[in-house]
């Protein structure tokens, strides 16, 4: 046990602290690195119910055929108007960890739904509320349109 302790510490020891994997000195970085700037489903601007909620079963994440019509509406709106969308998920299940992930899975599935409609995935923003999402909540996913001044993709 001590033998592989020592080798451990012995390669710890053979990076200077405060060094990066290309040998520069992090120190020396004056710039902060980029944040992307995307916009929050509660921001003020973004607007909601322009677009009618995908809804979602009971503990399913895959979009239902029966909510294939409003994807195809949101991407022809989101086409012409050129906006930034962000996707906010929802789930009502017992557990608040599980209702996030599943309201995660359920954004990202719309996410593509959008895309394969010929949505830029550069436009869409997810977020997962879980038993928290705004407005109805519930099972669904919620539409928060962005504008940006573009006229078209």
């Amino acid at each position: 046990m001590f033998p592989v302790l020592a080798l451990t510490c012995v390669s710890c020891a053979t990076k200077p602290t405060g060094e990066n994997d290309d040998g520069a000195d992090m120190a020396d970085s004056s710039e902060a690195p980029r944040r992307a700037n995307l916009p929050s489903y509660n921001s003020t601007g973004v607007a909601h119910g322009a677009l009618e909620a995908i809804a979602f079963p009971d503990a399913e994440w895959k979009v239902p055929s029966s909510e294939q019509a409003k994807i195809k509406a949101a991407a022809t709106l989101l086409k012409v108007r050129a906006q930034r969308v962000v996707l906010a998920g929802g789930a009502q299940v017992s557990s608040p960890e599980y209702a996030r992930q599943l309201g995660q899975q359920r954004a990202m599935a719309v996410r593509e739904a959008l895309i394969d409609q010929g949505i830029p995935p550069n436009k869409i923003t997810v977020v997962s509320y879980g038993l928290d999402l705004p407005g109805k909540g519930g099972d669904r996913v919620e539409f928060g349109i962005v504008p940006t001044g573009e006229t078209a993709f």
